[in-house]
């Protein structure tokens, strides 16, 4: 090498003395940006994937426990073991309408046999099965991905216990949800950049479809098992450091979550080729000061690699909050005026990431409680805020009423006009309702046809002439309908039943388990004399005594 120096004239040594000045530096310089800038890209995906899992997690659980909440309402319900076999099958019949997440809701009598059931014959055998024997302890349970018995389809089933009044075991509730179903909740939060995440069981058993319809040109998915980096990670309960290579060699950066009590395994991958590409934007702008700053000031470009540092840092700060659960946190800070336009941009898609979360999220919420067909409150806002506004009202010393409200011969206006007429008498009826209450009543669908009204602050007399306002107002109410050959208007009655809580002090009422219910199962029963007596009438029953208040 010096050999082939010497021999060079003073003008190319000069030229080259110059060429050496400029590429080294800039060399050296742009391998250890480069270096450190790959680093913290890998870091900063790792922690975004974990954000995205947390949200996942967070939407799964909650959907899965308001389900288990609503099979608990229901399991709650006296009339399970009042009412007869055919009965009670109409009465599920409703309840599966006004809660179109299930794809079937049963009763399971004490030994072990199905004995309603709105879609299936009954007397399937399900005494073996874990739901069963959990409830049989009396306990809720929500299962693992089985194989229904009845239509061989891929499920999960939440259950809960029923028992009566002495605490015994009656049997239990259960309401079954097709995998598909959730796992189509879960496509529709599926990030466009990201890769891959789906969900397997405890055993690495692929659950999510194999191809995501995000990206069709993907590899397909498969079960993880013992030799995958992610999955001996996640047995192990460590996250893989860095880039790891995938069952399909492929250079990835990857974590996990265990979800519903380790249940399930939600995985998330990302390719390091598409963690560059995705970020060439932002690598572009510091390797052009790079090129130019590294010529004779190499500190200038390791101090731009570590400007990039200061908005990623805000960003991770609020991401963690979110994975944490605090979902009402502003997006803050705003990108700063010397960010580079790159980070401006991606500070702009996450806050919009998270504003779209959010409202899925209160969407959700709010779906959960009001009726999807009639826009009224369901029985889970009822059981929700009814105990608390019982409770207000009888430490103020004021009476609360209830009425249960059933359309008269609803049956036949959907076999005679269809089920689009009989949605429209449930809506035109539910907006009658919604007009005559006061504001301070909560009104909800509770069934098929069947509502109930509860009038905090309201005796017997009140509560008998609102329900005489109501019953005189839905005579009178023309209903126009659709039909086959046009539109028909249809005249509707209904019967109600009001019960009364006196302020009376005295003990719980013999047969049944709260305030609450107590008031259900009284105007329920005088709605059943309503109906025996020529239906379109109000019936009310004796003053129930006040539970005592210590």
């Amino acid at each position: 090498m010096a050999r082939i120096y010497r021999s060079y004239s003073l003008v190319q040594r000069l030229r080259l003395i110059l060429w050496a000045m400029f590429l080294v530096p800039l060399l050296v310089g742009l391998a250890f940006f480069l270096l450190y800038s790959s680093q913290a890209l890998h870091q900063e995906t790792q922690r975004d994937l974990k954000a995205t899992l947390a949200l996942q997690q967070q939407f799964i659980e909650y959907w899965v426990k308001e389900r288990a909440k609503d099979v608990g309402y229901l399991a709650a319900d006296p009339r399970v073991l009042l009412l007869p076999p055919d009965s009670l099958r109409d009465m599920l019949t409703g309840m599966l309408a006004a809660t179109p997440a299930f794809d079937d809701l049963v009763y399971v009598g004490e030994n072990g046999r199905t004995k309603a059931d709105p879609k299936h014959p009954t007397g399937v055998d399900v005494s073996d099965r874990e739901y069963f024997l959990a409830a049989k302890r009396g306990q809720g349970s929500i299962s693992n991905v089985i194989t229904s018995r009845t239509t061989g389809a891929k499920i999960i089933v939440v259950a809960s216990p029923v028992m009566d009044s002495r605490g015994q075991f009656k049997g239990l509730v259960f309401g079954s949800v097709r995998l598909d179903t959730l796992l189509g909740l879960l496509q529709a939060m599926y990030s466009a950049t990201t890769s891959r995440t789906f969900l397997l069981d405890a055993k690495g058993t692929l659950l999510s479809p194999a191809s995501n319809p995000a990206k069709p040109d993907a590899r397909p998915l498969r079960s993880l098992h013992g030799g995958d980096v992610i999955y001996d990670s996640a047995k192990a309960g460590t996250l893989p450091s860095g880039i790891y290579r995938n069952r399909d060699d492929e250079r990835v950066v990857g974590v996990y979550r265990w979800i519903l009590d380790n249940r399930w395994l939600l995985v998330a991958e990302k390719p390091e080729s598409e963690i560059m590409r995705l970020h060439a934007g932002i690598l572009g702008f510091p390797l052009l000061g790079a090129a130019l700053l590294f010529l004779g000031f190499g500190p200038v470009a390791l101090r731009l690699a570590r400007s990039l540092e200061g908005p990623v840092r805000r960003l991770e700060e609020h991401s963690r909050k979110i994975e944490g659960g605090d979902f009402d946190v502003q997006c803050d800070p705003e990108p700063h005026l010397g960010d580079p336009v790159e980070i401006k941009r991606l500070n702009v898609a996450y806050c919009l990431m998270v504003e779209r979360v959010r409202d899925t999220l209160d969407a959700l919420r709010q779906a959960s409680l009001t009726d999807h067909l009639t826009g009224s409150a369901n029985r889970k806002l009822l059981f929700q805020e009814g105990p608390r506004l019982i409770d207000a009202a009888l430490r103020a010393d004021m009476p609360v009423s209830l009425l249960m409200l059933d359309l008269d011969h609803f049956k036949s206006v959907n076999d005679t006009y269809g089920h689009a007429a009989g949605d429209a008498v449930l809506a035109a009826f539910a907006d009658l309702l919604e007009h005559k209450v006061r504001q301070s009543d909560i009104f909800a669908r509770v069934g098929g046809e069947e509502f109930a009204v509860l009038a905090p602050n309201a005796g017997s007399e009140a509560v008998c002439e609102l329900a005489e306002r109501i019953r005189a107002a839905v005579a009178e109410l023309p209903v126009p309908v659709p039909t086959s050959t046009g539109e028909t208007t249809l005249s509707i009655t209904v019967s109600i039943g009001a019960a009364t809580l006196s302020l009376e002090p005295g003990g719980e009422h013999p047969h049944l388990r709260n305030t609450l219910e107590s008031l259900m199962a009284a105007a329920d029963d005088a709605l059943y004399q309503a109906k025996k007596n020529g239906r379109n009438r109000v019936e009310s029953l004796a003053l129930l005594p006040a539970p005592a208040r210590g």
